[in-house]
């Protein structure tokens, strides 16, 4: 079983109204499904972190993680 915790940092935890989503998977997956599958938009997360690595939505999670999304941040 692969254990997968998204923990969101910064503006995200208000938008998405908590501080992390677990989910379990049977197989390897995909950081674009375990985001397809919470609902989250891939435009409001402008970096994606496993272990203090920054990784791309097609990375594949063979074990179990924690999925730190990093908000886009605005300016002006």
């Amino acid at each position: 079983m692969i254990k997968v915790r998204i923990i969101f940092t910064g503006y995200l935890k208000n938008k998405y109204l908590t501080k992390e989503i677990e989910l379990n998977y049977k197989k390897p997956v995909k950081i674009h499904k375990v985001l397809r599958e919470c609902k989250i938009s891939t435009a409001d997360v402008f970096f994606i972190t496993v272990r203090d690595l920054i990784i791309k939505e097609d990375y594949l999670l063979t074990r179990s993680e924690e999925v730190k999304l990093l908000p886009v941040i605005g300016g002006g």
